[in-house]
């Protein structure tokens, strides 16, 4: 856990000493928490071009550790004067001193700017503190993206192993070179790393959101900050651990904020370098919607500026929160060319981004962008999203589920909607006027991009287009219904009569302004309590999929991290189910006899038998297929096929067995045992008294296993209930084993057991047995287990957090001599004296 929170630390206080030094260098003299995005957006850049140095991951950290301090070194040379208190200066008129205070009003302010980033960086740990853990987000019930962006970032940080096949594709590796280096750099894990990226990204949207609501009130202020950080489909993203949609939403806001001051060449040098950042972050496709942006705001400024009867020709010079009414007079009376202006910001963006362009060349035949994919363009979605998820009251656990499927009543979804789409055309309009258009244009591309991929795209890519869109929604409706006052006109000193404006000194102008903000109309009061309504919408829905969000545990991959040593360098065989499994024995070749999308290796099962594709043991391949492996990974579960004789244990752990093969493979048959590990010989039949002709040999169970049946009341445990099931056993000694998957450890009792399974989230579905324990069953008879999960940590109990396990069949093995393992209650007797046994598997005799 501290290693993602020291990430998250160093990447913030980073990015925004990085981008203000960069803002400084283009002319900017205030602090800003427009930093913190232009920052990010060079360290990205940096890391993906250090990741090829020597070192790779040390090259990053010894270059982003230049870049700090090189940047720290350039703002103390240039000794900025940033907290002058100007109260007490009579000489300045009411425009320099309201033009002062717009400009101080983000660093003079700073723990407003705590606040709010404190608050996001709360909401988005939510999933951490409720699950007593920190670890891979979403993984096995929602989304395992993660197991390809853990390779991909091990792989560029230690070249070993196979190229991740995403890279040969031209994936963008700026998040994944930062991880890297933030590992290297802290001596912490790539998970940990990543968990660091994830949370700093709401964290700098939530300054930015500071920086664009300075109109607010601080209460207010603070919590509509953190709301636009993290509204419900960026709190979804965030909980499967989808960091890069979140990223290019902060990219691409702080483009829009920055945008307005891009009036000379200098000043549009950040643009450019925010321009290379989603490139490193979401490849060619970010740049679509910073220039969506750019094309809609320009296009209002010379709407704007002919709605006057001006001619356009230069960009204006103003800030970023001018009223549109300021806009035509400033783009006629600037003195910037918008080509030379858009030329240096696009200079900028080729020179950084030169080192990835044939990699973007590869990334255009993505598979991502096409519906012929493995999942048929629905990734892990199971059909469009509703676009009223991005307006933000959502209340579900699970983004993916539409109103009719989710729990809560499907009117109260709608009437969240409607709600949503009350506050961003109440607070549309009122934006506009007080802040200008560049923020909606961003919203304008935002939605013309959706409605692009809505059409061309996919599922999965339409999706991402939502997620970037929604804190721009947030912060407009929420930002528009919450200012104070009337923005003036352009010849007005915001505010104050310029006849006068001259004469009075700065606490009366301050006063005034004061003054004239305070009404309460009842049209205000209308807006105040919309905005109410929508801020708690949207913090409900947020929290609804946060406090749910799935953290892997870490049982099975320390288990695993235990046999990666002896596997490296050499192909194993792996007969389970895990997704992370590549990364996880990373340095090897694994391969899996079930195909997904994380593992690119897979050997053809043995189809011949029914159901192989849930079952996951020596028999579900063929005993070629075993002869082309040196090493075997199993679990450990008595309620499973055994081993050829040519396989010998060399590890095991407490679920999983290590397997190397001694010798070579000889001829193996099974019966039709399906998903069983077995089945019994009845000769009764021809075909079973063909199959104990002669002199073979068959691997028997010294006694038949049980399975189980239904669970009662449900195979769906939560905290607080229980689910029981009971198996008859005939007396002796008995392995359980069992099949789930489970946020937090089960609790398996009966007469003579008492087990706790670690928590599983290796995968959601078909999945291996698992070992639970050991029973002695006195007599003949029923034996009933009783499964329960264990409850959250007391952070999650208090916020509402339910433990969940999914159960599948319990099924009891006779135990063998030393312990729970595949084959250790078997042994081989001759064929023909298989009849009514349970065969695990048989070789005939030879020519047969």
């Amino acid at each position: 856990m501290l290693g993602a929170y020291a990430s998250v630390a160093i990447l913030c206080a980073a990015s925004l000493v990085v981008g203000q030094a960069i803002l400084s260098l283009c002319g900017r003299r205030q602090l800003t928490w427009l930093a913190g995005p232009v920052g990010l957006a060079a360290i990205l850049v940096a890391s993906a071009v250090a990741i090829k140095l020597p070192g790779h991951g040390t090259a990053v950290a010894v270059t982003l550790a230049t870049l700090f301090a090189f940047s720290l070194a350039t703002l103390v040379s240039r000794q900025r004067v940033l907290r002058a208190d100007p109260t007490n200066v009579r000489s300045r008129d009411a425009r320099t001193v309201r033009c002062t205070d717009a400009e101080r009003s983000s660093g003079a302010y700073p723990v407003i700017a705590a606040a709010a980033a404190g608050l996001a960086l709360l909401i988005a740990s939510i999933p951490f503190i409720v699950n007593g853990r920190v670890g891979i987000l979403g993984v096995g019930l929602v989304n395992d993206d993660m197991a390809s962006h853990l390779l991909i970032a091990d792989w560029l940080n230690t070249r070993v192993g196979q190229m991740p096949g995403l890279l040969r594709h031209g994936y963008p590796v700026g998040p994944h070179s930062l991880a890297a280096g933030l590992s290297e750099g802290l001596g912490t894990s790539l998970i940990q790393a990543f968990a660091g990226i994830t949370l700093a990204t709401p964290v700098l949207t939530a300054l930015v959101a500071v920086e664009a609501l300075r109109d607010l009130r601080s209460v207010p202020r603070v919590l509509a900050a953190a709301l636009v950080a993290l509204p419900y489909l960026a709190a979804a993203y965030l909980a499967q651990g989808a960091f890069k949609e979140p990223m290019e939403a902060l990219l691409l806001l702080s483009f829009a904020l920055l945008l307005p001051r891009a009036t000379t060449v200098r000043g549009a040098l950040p643009l450019g370098v925010i321009a290379a950042g989603a490139v490193y972050t979401y490849s060619f496709p970010g740049l679509f919607w910073l220039a969506g942006t750019a094309a809609v705001w320009l296009l209002a400024m010379v709407a704007g500026s002919r709605v006057v009867g001006r001619r356009p020709g230069k960009l204006p010079r103003m800030s970023a929160t001018s009223p549109r009414r300021d806009i035509p007079g400033a783009f006629r009376d600037g003195a910037r060319r918008p080509l030379l202006v858009a030329a240096g910001a696009a200079v900028v963006l080729l020179v950084l981004t030169a080192p990835e362009w044939s990699r973007l060349i590869d990334f255009t035949h993505f598979r991502a962008f096409r519906n012929s994919t493995i999942s048929s363009g629905l990734g892990n979605l199971r059909h469009q999203l509703s676009p009223l998820e991005a307006l933000g009251i959502w209340p579900a656990s699970d983004f993916r589920l539409s109103a009719s499927a989710a729990t809560a009543p499907a009117p109260a979804f709608y009437l969240g909607a409607l709600l949503g789409a009350a506050a961003l055309a109440l607070g549309l309009p009122r934006w506009i006027r007080r802040h200008g258009a560049a923020v909606p244009a961003a919203l304008a591309a935002a939605v013309v991009i959706y409605l692009g991929a809505l059409a061309f795209g996919t599922v999965y890519t339409s999706a991402k287009a939502l997620a970037i869109a929604a804190p721009l929604l947030t912060l407009i409706s929420l930002g528009g219904l919450l200012q104070r006052g009337r923005r003036p006109r352009t010849e007005e000193a915001w505010g104050a009569d310029p006849t006068n404006v001259r004469s009075r000194d700065v606490r009366t102008v301050r006063r005034m302004d004061a003054e004239r903000s305070s009404g309460a109309h009842p049209a205000a009061l209308l807006r105040s309590a919309l905005a109410l309504a929508l801020a708690a919408g949207v913090a409900l829905s947020s929290f609804l999929v946060l406090h749910q969000a799935p953290v892997a545990p870490s049982d099975h991959a320390d288990q695993l991290a235990e046999l990666r040593p002896l596997v490296a360098g050499h192909r194993v065989l792996f007969l389970g189910r895990d997704n992370f499994i590549t990364y996880e024995l990373r340095g090897s070749r694994p391969f899996t006899a079930v195909r997904n999308y994380y593992d690119p290796n897979y050997v053809k099962p043995n189809l011949r038998l029914k159901d192989v594709f849930q079952k996951f043991d020596f028999d579900s391949v063929t005993a070629r297929t075993l002869g082309r492996f040196p090493f075997v990974i199993t679990t450990r579960a008595a309620y499973a096929s055994g081993p050829p004789a040519a396989f010998e244990p060399l590890r095991e752990t407490s679920d999983f067995v290590l397997w190397k093969r001694a010798g070579p493979v000889g001829e193996r048959r099974t019966l039709a045992e399906g998903d069983r590990p077995g089945a019994l010989l009845d000769c009764s039949g021809p075909h079973g008294r063909r199959i104990i002709g002669g002199r073979g040999i068959a691997t028997v169970f010294t006694a038949p296993p049980v399975i189980g049946g239904t669970w009662s009341p449900s195979p769906t445990v939560e905290s607080g209930s229980i689910s029981s099931e009971a198996l008859t056993l005939a007396r002796g000694r008995w392995q359980i084993s069992i099949s789930y998957d489970a946020t937090r450890p089960l609790h398996v009792t009966a007469p003579g057991l008492d087990a706790s399974p670690p928590a599983n989230l290796d995968y959601r579905g078909s999945v291996p047995y698992y070992p639970v324990g050991e029973l002695t069953a006195r007599r003949r008879g029923p034996i009933r287990f009783t499964v329960s999960v264990q409850r959250p940590p007391l952070a999650g109990r208090l916020l509402g957090t339910k433990s969940v396990a999914h159960l599948g069949a319990i099924a009891a093995s006779p135990a063998g001599p030393r312990g729970p393992a595949p084959g250790e209650a078997e042994r081989q007797i001759p064929l023909s004296h298989g009849c009514g046994r349970y065969v695990d598997w048989y070789r005939p005799p030879t020519g047969r």
